[in-house]
């Protein structure tokens, strides 16, 4: 899909904390229980939840032109060394606050054509800056490798990911994580960065493409950084296409314009191993296809220690009695008969619509109350990860765009429970999910099903309210 352009016509606000305008966030939703404490440096008492779709290349040495050294070696926990100054105030004089766009906040990396991007365009987990490997392999291996193509599955069997082959594919920046009403002076917000690892390797034709399967990794910031990260964000937008609107998510409309070794790209994995690694990783969850793909597996751990690995299993919200793992299947038919296992206990239940056999034989009345639950749940104003479990999350929008409008001409837009935008930050125009109808059963959140995205409406109202949020901050 081509971004629609609109031109920039937001005042601009006026913002003090320094920031460095660099030449430059969803689960996956994110799935959770309540947050652990964070064991973090950096500023404010800040914990992250984990869970759904965003992930991170993998595996490669990356230059740095931020004054960030990348060097991948997946080692030991280094400290910042002294010439490393991550406190607000070594970003850059004040200047105008950049009012951020939705693509400044949740960031998807394109699925490249170029073989060469391999192994220069995306970050693995063992890139590393001023707070340590992004992802440790001796965590990946404690928590368990997410699904993959490696081992030498037999037809129909399940293979394992590699610590190798994972690259960030996507990321988000979450100023008040799981808050339903986020205080305005960032009281109590739980400040983060996610990054989404996926397996991604070169097919055939030499194009980049991911296996059907996430692991989310959460990092907790301090506010002050957060907003530092989210306008050098922008200022490698404005950069690149001066005030141009960007659009809807999609994968990043500069990257897909430059490639992944462009200026946009360089200055994201920058910033990434600049505000993320050990030292402040906090949460991993996964999410994980099986069964020839008719199964999704979803699950998470509390981290609190990354080197050495001392994770702890985290419980997903309304599974009882405290489940720290939930699978989905989807049934063996051309039609969605799928079931959850558990299933979630919320009074907001969507199942009745994951199985279509069992949704013809509901009454009107009880199709539009599972619907009215589906509406809410993509609601994050309604909804978080700490009142919501992970496949509920992750199905919303998939039922609701091929059960439940194709079936029974039930559609959001029509719902007046449904999010809606600022209409100032974000348009109404630029609130469509992604989603390839042609493409099979995407449970994506924001991350690829092979070469196609899936951003799904959750993730995009998400960002939604944080753009609104974070431009609406008093200054």
């Amino acid at each position: 899909m081509n971004p629609r352009v609109f031109l920039m016509t937001a005042p601009l606000r006026w913002y003090r904390p320094a920031v460095k305008l660099l030449s430059l966030t969803l689960v996956m939703v994110a799935c959770s229980a309540p947050d652990p404490a964070s064991h973090a440096d950096g500023g404010d008492d800040t914990v992250a939840d984990g869970g759904d779709d965003t992930s991170s290349d993998g595996g490669d040495d990356t230059s740095s032109d931020g004054g960030t050294d990348t060097v991948a070696d997946g080692g030991a926990d280094p400290s910042p060394d002294a010439s490393t100054d991550l406190s607000p105030d070594s970003h850059a004089p004040d200047g105008p606050w950049l009012p951020l766009q939705l693509n400044d906040v949740s960031i998807l990396f394109p699925m490249s054509s170029n073989p060469s991007d391999l192994a220069a365009g995306y970050l693995g987990p063992d890139a590393h800056g001023p707070r340590g490997t992004l992802l440790p392999e001796p965590l990946y291996d404690r928590i368990g490798h997410i699904t993959g193509s490696s081992g030498n599955p037999v037809p129909g069997g399940t293979g394992e990911a590699r610590y190798a082959t994972l690259k960030v594919v996507a990321l988000r920046i979450d100023p008040c994580f799981a808050a339903l009403n986020p205080d305005p002076h960032g009281v109590e917000c739980k400040n983060q960065l996610r990054l989404v690892f996926q397996e991604v390797a070169a097919k055939a034709d030499g194009r980049a493409s991911a296996f059907d399967s996430a692991l989310h990794a959460f990092y907790t910031l301090g506010r002050e950084e957060l907003l530092a990260m989210a306008q050098a964000v922008a200022g490698l937008r404005v950069a690149s296409s001066g005030n141009q609107r960007l659009g809807g998510l999609a994968p990043h409309p500069l990257m897909v314009r430059e490639g992944l070794t462009g200026p946009a790209a360089t200055g994201t994995r920058d910033l990434i191993v600049k505000y993320a690694g050990q030292q402040n990783l906090i949460r991993v969850t996964r999410f994980s296809s099986s069964n020839a793909g008719f199964n999704w597996a979803f699950d998470g751990f509390d981290v609190s220690s990354a080197s050495p690995p001392t994770v702890t299993p985290m419980n997903i919200a309304t599974l009882t009695p405290s489940k720290n793992s939930q699978l989905f299947f989807r049934g063996f038919g051309s039609e969605v008969t799928g079931k959850f296992t558990p299933a979630t206990t919320s009074a907001d239940d969507l199942t009745p619509l994951a199985n279509v056999e069992t949704a013809l034989q509901l009454t009107p009345a009880a199709r539009s109350a599972a619907f009215a639950a589906l509406v809410r749940i993509e609601n994050p104003t309604l909804h978080s990860p700490d009142t919501i479990d992970c496949a509920s999350c992750h199905l919303a929008t998939p039922l609701s765009l091929v059960v439940a409008g194709p079936k029974f001409s039930l559609r959001e837009s029509d719902d007046p429970r449904a999010f809606a935008p600022d209409g100032q930050s974000v348009l109404p125009s630029e609130m469509a999910p992604s989603f390839d109808l042609d493409g099979g059963f995407n449970l994506h959140a924001f991350s690829y099903a092979a070469r196609s995205p899936g951003i799904n409406q959750r993730t995009v109202n998400e960002t939604a309210a944080v753009v609104a949020y974070l431009n609406g901050l008093p200054r």
